[in-house]
């Protein structure tokens, strides 16, 4: 079609350009000037906005770049920058990538029209009721302004990974690298914790700083250089990259030579986290993922098992010459025992304000009853009642009002602040992501490729939950939060994917 000014395409299309290149060049003339002006009078805070907003308009325009950027800083740079410079307000940079995404797909979901129904994961839908639980708790508590802003901060932003992996089908070869990437994060980690165990183990020790002093090794993952730290987190990411990694040894799709390098590097930063779940995780991980070779290749998996429990045994051994012995009298069997077993002593508790997992449990049924308060029981105290420290509010309602940390572990968290109904739900997410994992696996229209790691994603599905009662992890921790919503987003994109042949009739 030829219109009126001689050339073939739409007038509108090049008017449209031409008056959007026009206000780009006007919106960015009047940015540099405030900003000059703002840096000129020395005002900082005013001035920033003027560079960040236009970069925050690119990364909104280019998603992809947005999740790239949203994996590399979560899983290597924020955390680092909190532990050795104490610049733990970067998190807000991570909390704007991830609305940015979650606002790209709340758009493009809302204005593009969809021909046809696709068979629900019920992951979405478990994600919604959840958040309705939290949202009426906080509503019913009256959760002030500020609490609501800290609570939104943790828990929003990251959900824009999953809406837009979910609902913008990006381009899979970019999920592929980004899985590859995570595994290559594994593979780094035990530079950090090598350095964090030579340089400041020794003057945590020497200034005397309270708990354990090897909760400073935590990789990249961040935290308080001579406090707590992520090191709990870190051990769980390593078990679900080790085992997302067997998963694509199983399927052939990655090389042996850098599947040992993956293992044995991942291995050496196990060996110096001292993450004791570790030794639960990686078997429990593998016999997912091998676990049909228990009746077609029964010797294999002998094979793998005895491998597998033989590792696990030597980490733990290293865990007692490296860090247990000189503490204890026991020998190495008792000393393990004792290890593995405070975990899940009810009366534990490391410090009058610190509870010990199991305890913290305890502690919340204790005060909670269906006939005092049947609203917190069901449904917690709202967003971020439980925060045991933040720059804002120093301190969660609940976490005042008791005097004691609540965020010992995810479970507490998300009881004190979602009770009952919203940990069930919340725990309910991954099991509809196991059940979906498992069905996509062997589907004919995956790659193989894609196929081999919606095995390990599916292992990972059984693993997260479980550390919602060991660390904070998937609830509360940026890289972990990370991991869990791109791999449920990963679910989520491959089951549209091959909607066609589920699709809902």
């Amino acid at each position: 079609m030829v219109f009126l000014d001689g050339t073939a395409g739409s007038p509108i299309r090049v008017r449209t350009n031409t008056m959007g290149k026009v206000f780009v060049l006007v919106a960015t003339i009047a940015a540099a000037l405030l900003s000059g002006l703002g840096l000129g009078a020395g005002f900082y805070l005013i001035a920033a906005p003027f560079f960040l907003v236009p970069l925050g308009v690119y990364l909104l325009l280019r998603p992809d770049l947005c999740l790239v950027f949203f994996s590399g800083l979560t899983l290597l740079v924020a955390g680092s920058l909190k532990y050795f410079f104490g610049l733990g307000q970067f998190q807000w940079a991570l909390s704007a990538l991830g609305a940015a995404l979650l606002g790209y797909a709340v758009i493009r979901t809302a204005f593009v029209k969809h021909s046809e129904r696709v068979a629900s994961t019920g992951i979405e839908q478990a994600m919604l009721l959840w958040w309705l639980c939290l949202l009426f708790s906080s509503v019913a508590n009256g959760t002030p302004v500020l609490d609501w802003l800290v609570g939104l901060r943790i828990y929003l932003p990251v959900f824009g990974i999953f809406a837009y992996l979910a609902y913008c089908r990006p381009d899979r070869t970019l999920l592929k690298k980004i899985l590859l990437f995570m595994i290559a994060i594994s593979a780094i980690q035990w530079v950090f914790c090598l350095y964090q165990k030579i340089s400041v183990v020794p003057i945590r020790i020497a200034s005397g700083y309270p708990g354990s002093p090897w909760d400073s090794i935590v990789g990249s993952f961040g935290g308080e250089k001579f406090g707590g730290g992520e090191s709990g987190s870190l051990g769980v990411y390593l078990s679900i990259a080790v085992v997302l990694a067997a998963a694509l040894i199983k399927g052939r799709n990655i090389r042996p030579g850098l599947f040992f390098i993956v293992l044995v590097c991942a291995f050496a930063a196990m060996a110096m986290v001292e993450s004791k779940v570790i030794a639960l995780m990686v078997p429990l991980g593998c016999l997912f993922v091998y676990r049909e070779y228990v009746f077609d290749r029964p010797a294999r998996f002998l094979i793998g098992t005895v491998f597998v429990v033989t590792l696990m045994f030597g980490l733990l051994v290293a865990y007692y010459y490296l860090y247990w012995q000189e503490h204890t009298s026991r020998g190495l069997f008792d000393a393990i025992f004792t290890r593995l077993s405070y975990s899940f002593d009810p009366t534990f508790q490391p410090t009058s304000t610190n509870l010990g997992r199991i305890k913290s449990l305890v502690f919340w049924w204790d005060r909670h009853s269906i006939l005092s308060d049947p609203l917190t029981l069901v449904l917690g105290h709202g967003l971020a009642s439980a925060v045991s420290s933040s720059s804002i509010i120093g301190q969660g309602a609940a976490v005042t009002e008791f005097r004691t940390m609540l965020d010992v572990t995810g479970a507490s968290k998300l009881l004190w602040e979602t009770g009952l109904l919203g940990l069930s739900v919340f725990l309910s997410v991954f099991v509809f992501g196991f059940a979906r994992a498992n069905q996509l696996k062997s589907h004919p229209l995956l790659p193989p490729w894609h196929r081999a790691a919606m095995n390990g994603v599916g292992a990972s599905m059984v693993l997260m939950p479980l550390s919602v009662f060991y660390e904070v992890t998937v609830v509360s921790s940026p890289p972990m939060q990370f991991v869990a919503m791109f791999l449920l987003g990963y679910v989520a994109y491959w089951w549209r994917e091959v909607s066609g042949s589920l699709r809902v009739k």
